[in-house]
């Protein structure tokens, strides 16, 4: 397999862009051989096998070496592209945008660095997946719930950046977030929200600071790396009830909607309300299946004389529940 170069770079100076990132992160942490880039392909891109490939990959451990990386490529006008986890699959999943480029793979900075029970935030690095996360707060006994894009290896920030949504009441991922840490191009370091304040205790608590609210132009974008950020998580509540619809006709998906619009929009169904083709879920469904899934903080009361009866009281809303016989 020939060698594949950054468009624009020669490969000597290329060679002399990757002894200066060895310099930085260790010889061990810039990958060039074909083996270890095959870990940087598209599994599900439509294009030829060899398509979107990179250069090379270096890993940072820490905000010092990426801001030092980062002054490497700009002298030698080397593109790059970053990834956390690089678990986004379908949507190209770890792999560049375009053949070339030096991947900056930030999967070594993987920390969660605070979890507050008594606010509801964890404040992680890119690294970080959902199921890291998860188990982190089982070992420290917390009550505070994860919400994860359905397979939980994807990241926390990577999945908030990309506008990813979740199952609970804190789906929508982007809005959830609370504080980034971003180096920009040129190394300098921003924090958004409250962390612009010096010595602010409240960066994880509340996103809104004098001036903009420019948290947004980091998601889906390339102007700043991403290396640190709040996210909030939701109480474990009282009680919860899943709820699942499957049919088997995709004309009659509307007539769902339709019916379980009404208890969205007034918050009787309080999560991010979901449907799901076959192809996702992995346990086996029924042929052309969808699933609407949905949790609402209901208390659960039993009818006398009526066993297969139950009313679930979810707000100012009750709903009776009869099990029909098989």
């Amino acid at each position: 397999m020939s060698r594949i170069v950054p468009q624009g770079v020669d490969a000597s100076t290329f060679n002399k862009a990757l002894d200066e990132l060895a310099a930085v992160v260790g010889k061990q942490w810039v990958f060039l051989d074909e083996l270890p880039l095959s870990a940087y392909r598209d599994a599900y891109s439509p294009l030829a096998d060899g398509e979107m490939l990179p250069s090379a990959a270096v890993a940072p451990d820490g905000v010092e070496q990426i801001q030092k990386i980062l002054a490497v490529v700009n002298a030698y006008k080397i593109p790059v592209w970053t990834i956390g986890t690089g678990r986004n699959f379908a949507y190209g999943g770890p792999a560049p945008r375009k053949s070339g480029y030096v991947m900056l793979d930030l999967r070594r900075m993987n920390r969660v660095i605070e979890v507050n029970e008594k606010y509801g935030y964890a404040l992680v690095e890119p690294g970080v997946s959902y199921m890291q996360l998860y188990r982190h707060l089982r070992q420290i006994g917390s009550k505070l719930w994860i919400d994860p894009a359905a397979p939980a290896w994807g990241g926390v920030i990577g999945n908030a950046l990309e506008h990813g949504a979740g199952y609970t009441p804190y789906g929508d991922h982007f809005v959830m977030q609370c504080g980034m840490e971003v180096v920009l191009a040129d190394g300098e370091i921003v924090r958004t929200g409250q962390g612009a304040l010096a010595g602010s205790k409240h960066w994880q608590v509340t996103k809104h600071v004098a001036g903009p609210h420019f948290d947004g132009m980091f998601t889906q974008s390339n102007f700043g790396v991403v290396t640190k950020m709040g996210i909030w998580l939701m109480p474990e509540p009282p009680s919860y009830k899943p709820f699942m619809i499957t049919y088997q006709k995709e004309e009659d998906l509307e007539a769902i909607f339709e019916v379980t619009r009404a208890l969205k929009v007034n918050q009787i169904i309080p999560n991010a309300a979901v449907a799901v083709d076959l192809l996702w879920e992995p346990r086996p469904r029924p042929r052309g299946a969808t699933i609407t899934m949905a949790r609402a903080r209901c208390r659960r009361r039993s009818v006398p004389r009526s066993p297969r009866t139950t009313i679930w009281e979810c707000g100012t809303i009750t709903v009776r529940c009869t099990a029909r016989r098989r």
